[in-house]
Formats: C-alpha cells, sequence, structure tokens
C-alpha cells in the first residue's frame, strides 16, 4: 500500500507527465498521479509525495471549499471570485453536475477542489467540482 513522506512538496515546473518538485529541501523529479487529464499544474502548486512499488510519486494537495455560483460559469470553466479568492476552473477541471431539482437555476451550492498552493497571494485552481444535491 502506498505511504505518504513526511511533507507536502512544492511544484518548481512541470515536465510532461513528471513534475520538478522541492521536497525535504532537495529537487525531485517525479511523476504525476491523480491529475485529470489537460490539467494545467502551476509552480507554486502544493502536492503530496507518496511512495508507491515503482518509486516516489506526486498526487494532489487539495482543499474542500462549498461556494454558492452560476452553474454557467462552472461549465464555461471561467475564473471566479469565492470567498474573496480568485479561482480558475480551467478545461481540465472534472465537473460533476448531477440534475437539479430547478430548472435552470441561477445559482447551485457545489464543492470545489483547491489545490493547495504555496504562495497564498495567486489565483487557486480548482482540480474538481462538484454540484451539491
Amino acid at each position: 500500500m502506498p505511504s505518504e513522506r513526511n511533507r507536502a512538496a512544492t511544484v518548481i515546473a512541470r515536465e510532461g507527465d513528471r513534475v520538478r518538485i522541492e521536497h525535504a529541501g532537495k529537487q525531485l523529479t517525479v511523476p504525476l498521479r491523480g491529475f485529470p487529464p489537460g490539467f494545467e499544474l502551476r509552480p507554486g502548486t502544493r502536492v503530496i509525495v507518496v511512495d508507491e512499488p515503482s518509486g516516489p510519486v506526486a498526487r494532489p494537495l487539495v482543499r474542500a471549499v462549498r461556494a454558492t455560483i452560476s452553474p454557467d460559469l462552472v461549465q464555461k470553466r471561467a475564473r471566479i471570485n469565492v470567498a474573496e479568492r480568485q479561482i480558475d476552473i480551467q478545461p481540465g477541471t472534472v465537473v460533476e453536475e448531477p440534475p437539479s431539482p430547478v430548472d435552470n437555476p441561477a445559482v447551485e451550492e457545489y464543492v470545489l477542489w483547491i489545490v493547495e498552493r504555496a504562495d497564498r497571494e495567486a489565483t487557486d485552481q480548482v482540480i474538481a467540482a462538484l454540484r451539491r444535491r
């Protein structure tokens, strides 16, 4: 079974399906796992380094935020403001939209899974969005 290392790591650069990270004061290049296809991982993003049988890999480090937003903005993959923070819903974001009890609601409650960042001033990235039922 995979196990976490002691700390999160900070992304320095993405290199195809691998990522160069700073972990425990050292730079490593490891494979990415658990990110959706097309997700644009930015420098400054934090990941968890997990030891798998094939060696260490970088997996998403996320936090969940509830937000009431327009389903249109989610579908358009727009930059929006949530709790006074700018967040990007990008083409690679996974979106689950169970049917709404109301036809064409103006706003809906979502759970947004946001990738952690080392720099709190940067725009957050949504890796997944789930409309609440």
